[in-house]
């Protein structure tokens, strides 16, 4: 059986390197993103506090794929779903690519990210469905309790559902 494609943005990346998942669940799933996500990925200011450093070899050996994204697929969803414009360079890139290739919606495809506007932007691609939390992949790639309780609350799946809501009931425009 063909494993279930997950696109992942920066920040679950980032996330899934700080709570030492990213091996399980890459295993289970093909993960990918695009060049923009994996750039973001492996730079930032080491002398934060909350720098998250990946080793390069240990992304790619993760990776299912990683995408280039052209300046036309970029220009054709900001034109074409203009609340994409505000997102984030790894989410607006990312969705770029998707939207280029029409993968979405699918129940073989899941999205991650942790960003409401980015959730916002879904929602409005008609893609809200296809998000997925990173604790809910976790857990599906047999991750255990202490380092699924160790992940940051806009990763797990309470704060997806509870997000997914006010978005569907208009709480969150």
């Amino acid at each position: 059986m063909p494993k279930i494609r997950v696109f992942a943005d920066t920040n679950v990346i980032l996330e899934s390197f700080r709570t030492g998942c990213w091996t399980a669940i890459s295993k289970h799933f093909a993960i990918e993103t695009v060049e923009k996500c994996v750039e973001e990925t492996l730079t930032g200011n080491p002398g934060d506090p909350r720098h998250v450093a990946v080793p390069p070899a240990d992304l790619a050996a993760g990776l299912a794929g990683q995408h280039p994204v052209t300046r036309k697929e970029l220009a054709t969803l900001v034109l074409g779903h203009l609340p994409s414009s505000t997102l984030d360079d790894g989410e607006k890139h990312l969705f770029a690519w998707l939207f280029a290739n029409e993968l979405l919606p699918s129940h073989a495809i899941a999205v991650t990210t942790a960003d409401k506007a980015a959730l916002v932007a879904l929602n409005g691609l008609g893609w809200l469905d296809c998000m997925s939390s990173l604790e809910d992949l976790a857990r599906k790639a047999g991750v255990g309790r202490v380092t699924l309780d160790a992940l940051a609350l806009q990763y797990r799946e309470d704060w997806l559902s509870s997000v997914k809501t006010k978005i569907r009931l208009g709480i969150i425009p």
